[in-house]
């Protein structure tokens, strides 16, 4: 079963917007975010609006929302993780995730390679494009 929750105040202390510009930081209204363990590590996944990009698990494509991989963070402690507040998921986005355990971290797989592979070779636009624009240039100790 997939792990709804909502990052911390800790967690956003320690990545502050000015320093980390692509970790989606909305204090008044905060992204839920999937929990997903791969090879030891946990990520969480933000469920976002106006996806324009082909690194999502659409949950509403018609409406743009879904898991924006490009922006998956590593859970470094347990204290990154509010657990004073309940996420709450529109219907129909829940019911399109259930069951999909294997894809969302079959997914997050595909999307770290890729990256990795971009990392590589950023004379090309589109690797320089996508390594700008991902959360994982943060955390590439992790991954």
């Amino acid at each position: 079963m997939n792990k709804f929750v909502f990052l911390s105040k800790e967690f956003y202390a320690r990545h502050k917007e000015q320093q980390h510009t692509e970790i989606e930081q909305k204090q008044d209204r905060p992204y839920i975010q999937v929990c997903v363990e791969i090879d030891g590590v946990q990520y969480a996944i933000p469920m976002r609006s106006h996806i324009k990009h082909k690194f999502v698990l659409w949950t509403d494509k018609k409406n743009g929302c879904g898991l924006d991989f490009s922006k998956a963070v590593v859970i470094e402690s347990s204290k990154d993780i509010d657990d004073t507040k309940t996420p709450y998921i529109l219907d129909n986005e829940f019911a399109s995730l259930i069951g999909k355990e294997y894809i969302i971290e079959t997914k997050l797989r595909k999307y770290i390679k890729k990256y990795k592979e971009a990392k590589k070779d950023l004379s090309l636009d589109r690797n320089r494009n996508l390594c700008n624009f991902s959360t994982l240039q943060y955390f590439e100790d992790y991954i």
